[in-house]
């Protein structure tokens, strides 16, 4: 099913250059692209953050992840051993 979207004319017609420029079919096919380019973006901006935590915590990544086992073992023995 196809949904209408209502867009500024100025928003629609950069997206109708870029269309043409890149000689996609069709606006859907620019949308898709940028979504995917804004996702990637946002996990870089989390991932900058969080490796900003860890140098923070002047922790490297094997460490968290050896920190997040013995968590993950930790609450593993409490629900295993409550239900014994």
């Amino acid at each position: 099913m196809v949904k209408t979207i209502c867009i500024p004319e100025d928003l629609h017609k950069e997206l109708m250059k870029l269309k043409i420029d890149d000689g996609n079919k069709n606006i859907a096919d620019i949308i898709k692209k940028m979504l995917i380019i804004y996702r990637e973006q946002k996990l870089l901006e989390h991932s900058k953050k969080f490796r900003e935590t860890l140098k923070k915590k002047n922790m490297t990544f094997e460490q968290f992840l050896r920190r997040a086992d013995r968590v993950r073992e930790e609450i593993a023995d409490e629900l295993f051993q409550n239900k014994q």
